[in-house]
């Protein structure tokens, strides 16, 4: 049974601001199932207590990080409480924190993010549940817009957080924190304060404690101002997105061997090309100041950049993103007479005198000073760079490109070109055929 609710219009009100917000963003479907990460502070409760009051069926789950003591465990104890007050479903999860950070050799904050979340979604699938909502507030977003601004960010960071990313939710991302604890006084719901949210040893709350009070000092409208930037500016990255999306439509073009190539004259002719790169190469870890080299760098041809083990190759024209997989397949191989053999031109199939091969056939890709004897060049041989080099192939290409080795011969340039020193001729008698799928 839900409990019922006898509360003041401006509790009403604050529910409705919820219950439209929510609406508005396509957080929730009507009697949805949801996960709710309760902490004990006063967002979380708050969350749970307007999402129940929703009519949402609410799945409340407090993560113990053993991080705080006797603190950890007075919150696990109240998060226990409050739900079999309330009649909600609850679950607890531990975590050695900074076990996992050691690890994984991560921050002790994102360690507790990483396991916080990752316990959400398998709970989340478990359940079948239909979203993951945390209590991140309006004065939240005020204060990750702040600390994006002073650490250096995009459009992106400027736009704070979203209502949905992905499976998560914020759906009091239409509260202040001066709303939340009215609406907590106005129901009698006690909640507890994690006693290092007090203290300005973390940088958010040096913004919180110092920096905020400071600005309303200034403007007693700043956090209602700043809120109307955050809107704005959401707006602004719309319309920035679209504009992007079709700037790299138009400047890049995936290749089936799993290489990005962004055709040169046309991302110059964009309105930001910087910020064209910046969306196809920051996720995969390129800074802006590899960005700036790589614009500056255009006439190089052969240049490569580097970072977090993915590569970059300006050639000629084109700025390559080298596939971050190697050619995948399957050699099949077989052994025909001569009088079963119907040979046709297919760069994809070779066909050798298995008379003429030694072994043992190995797979293996280029190395420097190779060479072979193209088919059709009368045992002539050539270097193997120079071959890829007539076939217009880039660096990366070449690097990947597979041998089928003979012993310690090329016998067959895979997929492109067998060797003459293997050419079924008027003597053979057995024919070993070749193909790569």
């Amino acid at each position: 049974m839900k409990k019922k609710y006898f509360c003041s219009d401006k509790m009403e009100r604050i529910r409705r601001k919820v219950q439209k917000y929510i609406h508005q963003h396509s957080l929730l479907n009507d009697n949805a199932r949801v996960l709710v990460g309760l902490s004990g502070g006063p967002d979380s409760v708050c969350l749970v207590s307007i999402l129940n009051q929703l009519g949402y069926e609410v799945m409340a789950v407090h993560c113990n990080f053993h991080l705080r003591g006797e603190e950890s465990l007075r919150d696990e104890l109240f998060a226990e409480q409050l739900c079999k007050r309330h009649g909600l479903a609850y679950h607890k999860v531990d975590f050695d924190t900074t076990l996992y950070a050691k690890e994984h050799k991560i921050s002790i904050e994102m360690a507790a993010r990483e396991l916080r979340y990752d316990a959400f979604r398998l709970l989340k699938a478990k359940w079948k549940a239909e979203a993951i909502a945390v209590g991140h507030h309006k004065d939240d977003n005020i204060e990750t817009l702040l600390l994006n601004l002073s650490r250096g960010t995009g459009i992106k960071g400027l736009c704070g957080m979203q209502s949905k990313n992905g499976d998560v939710i914020r759906p009091l991302l239409c509260l202040t924190r001066q709303e939340i604890l009215e609406h907590l006084r106005q129901e009698g719901l006690e909640h507890i304060t994690d006693h290092t949210n007090l203290e300005d040893d973390y940088a958010r709350n040096k913004v919180r404690l110092n920096v905020l009070p400071l600005l309303e000092s200034i403007n007693k409208g700043v956090m209602h101002n700043i809120t109307s930037t955050i809107e704005n500016l959401n707006e602004v990255q719309n319309v920035y997105r679209q504009a992007i999306s079709a700037a790299i439509k138009e400047c890049c073009i995936q290749k089936e061997n799993g290489e990005t190539h962004i055709i040169i004259n046309r991302l110059l002719q964009q309105a930001s090309p910087i910020s064209v790169l910046h969306e196809l190469l920051s996720p995969i870890g390129f800074n802006k100041q590899q960005l700036k080299d790589v614009l500056n760098s255009l006439n190089e041809s052969s240049k490569i950049f580097m970072s977090n083990g993915r590569r970059l190759l300006i050639d000629r024209n084109t700025i390559i993103l080298e596939s971050i997989d190697y050619p995948s397949g399957m050699l099949e191989q077989k052994e025909l007479p001569i009088e079963k053999v119907h040979i046709k031109k297919d760069p994809h199939t070779a066909y050798l005198d298995a008379d003429k091969l030694h072994g043992p056939l190995t797979l293996r890709t280029p190395q420097i000073g190779d060479t072979f004897a193209p088919f059709g060049m009368k045992g002539k041989r050539k270097l193997l760079s120079d071959y890829l080099t007539d076939l217009k192939l880039n660096l990366f290409e070449k690097e990947r490109q597979l041998l089928l080795m003979d012993g310690e011969e090329i016998a067959w340039v895979v997929n492109r070109r067998s060797s003459e020193l293997y050419r079924v001729d008027e003597t053979t008698r057995r024919v070993i055929v070749l193909t790569w799928t």
